[in-house]
């Protein structure tokens, strides 16, 4: 009896397997029901082998010089380690999701992160093939398939902010302004900040502040605040999309009418000074004619026809 015992000691269940890992239990459902972790069936319910989740554990996410314990966890690290000033990129030049990715991935491999920034371009363009990461509101998170942990020197995530917008495959087919390219290295890191900053920036009033903020370093503090209000089970009220489009205001806009018509009028006026510019330089008969003339269709009317002086009568002797 008391070996059975000592045996169903080593057995987890789905909510300790959950637990265990630092992952929510819907993740798990997903990996075992894929065949991606070790498992058995007792009486019909899932169960999993302590020694083979660790030597599973040993093989999937870390490496040999490394040990489960020095991975930190997920739910808890803090976001500001994985986000430094350096990682902020608040102005991206490139104009194509390619090229995105490619000045991304320079901005981790110049800061030592990244130490094989071919293979990593190459994996997360190969992920955006199968569908693309970006999502409805304006955000995208760019990742790879495999965590590759010899060619990642440490966990990162690069945030790239583009003014004009990029069409990266929005589910909403709208520009997207916001990136995050995650180089987290490890499982354990890779899924638990991924839900993190998904619920961060589900409030569109968060992705309105951190496309209009001017400086990175306040780009930078709104997002680690978002995150730790996250970290903490304080997720703000998510507003109504609509409350955060562009109201009309009536003011400006008979402005914008008025200042659009008085340019058109100046408009007109020069060109009726250049067509009179023209006439005046030229010499011969007809000259005030041809003017007036030419003032008329630069004005937009018609033209002034020229009439024939009436000719001498003649007398009959």
């Amino acid at each position: 009896m008391a070996k059975n015992r000592g045996t169903d000691a080593q057995l987890l269940t789905m909510h300790e397997l959950a637990a265990y890992l630092h992952l929510d239990e819907a993740t798990v459902s997903k990996l075992v029901m894929a065949g991606k972790i070790p498992s058995l069936q007792v009486d019909k319910q899932w169960r999993f082998k302590r020694p083979a989740i660790d030597a599973w554990i040993e093989e999937q996410l870390v490496g040999e010089d490394e040990s489960f314990a020095d991975i930190p966890d997920g739910m808890k690290l803090p976001l500001e380690d994985l986000v430094p000033d350096t990682a902020i990129i608040p102005t991206l030049r490139s104009r194509t999701p390619v090229g995105v990715i490619e000045e991304l991935a320079a901005r981790a491999y110049t800061n030592g992160w990244l130490l094989d920034k071919p293979w990593f371009v190459g994996a997360v363009v190969e992920r955006e093939s199968l569908s693309s990461t970006a999502m409805e509101g304006g955000v995208a998170f760019l990742h790879t398939r495999a965590r590759d942990k010899g060619k990642i020197g440490r966990p990162f995530i690069i945030v790239g902010r583009s003014w004009e917008g990029i069409m990266f495959g929005s589910p909403d087919n709208n520009p997207t302004y916001l990136f995050f390219l995650l180089g987290l290295k490890y499982d354990r890191l890779h899924l638990p900040i991924l839900g993190r900053l998904a619920r961060a920036l589900r409030n569109p009033a968060t992705i309105a502040k951190l496309r209009a903020l001017s400086s990175p370093d306040q780009l930078r503090a709104l997002l680690l605040k978002e995150d730790a209000q996250v970290r903490s089970g304080l997720v703000p009220e998510i507003q109504e999309a609509a409350a955060f489009l562009p109201k009309l205001d009536r003011t400006l806009r008979l402005r914008a009418i008025r200042r659009l018509q008085s340019q058109k009028n100046a408009d007109v006026v020069t060109e009726q000074k250049r067509a009179a510019a023209l006439v005046d330089g030229k010499s011969g008969k007809g000259k005030k004619k041809r003017a007036a003339a030419a003032a008329a269709l630069a004005a937009g009317g018609p033209p002034v026809k020229a009439t024939a002086k009436p000719k001498k009568p003649t007398t009959t002797r």
